[in-house]
């Protein structure tokens, strides 16, 4: 029989995972990779003309707005093999596909 505890933490984490939100893609190979919200604030990881493909994704946490009114999301950028490239990236929401 299980704990408690050990029943509740994996219930936790089951629930975490289910909760997640869209997975998106770029719209172009433009779209840029923020380290917070704000347009000009390049990730130091993609700076001088590093970019994304069409067959990355993001695996979004959460959106946020800046003082302008400009959405981003918030999450973990996975590279064309799946693999996690970068954690909490912020995206301008216009530059990325979440389809239905």
């Amino acid at each position: 029989m299980l704990k408690p505890m050990t029943l509740a933490l994996c219930l936790a984490a089951l629930s975490s995972a289910a909760l997640a939100g869209p997975t998106c893609s770029p719209s172009d190979e433009r779209a840029r990779i923020l380290a917070s919200a704000s347009p000009g604030n390049l990730h130091r990881d993609w700076k001088g003309g590093n970019q994304v493909g069409y067959g990355w994704s993001l695996q979004v946490d959460r959106s946020v707005r800046d003082a302008a009114g400009t959405e981003y999301y918030v999450g973990d950028l996975y590279d064309t093999n799946g693999h996690l490239a970068t954690r909490k990236v912020f995206v301008v929401e216009r530059e990325w596909d979440c389809g239905p």
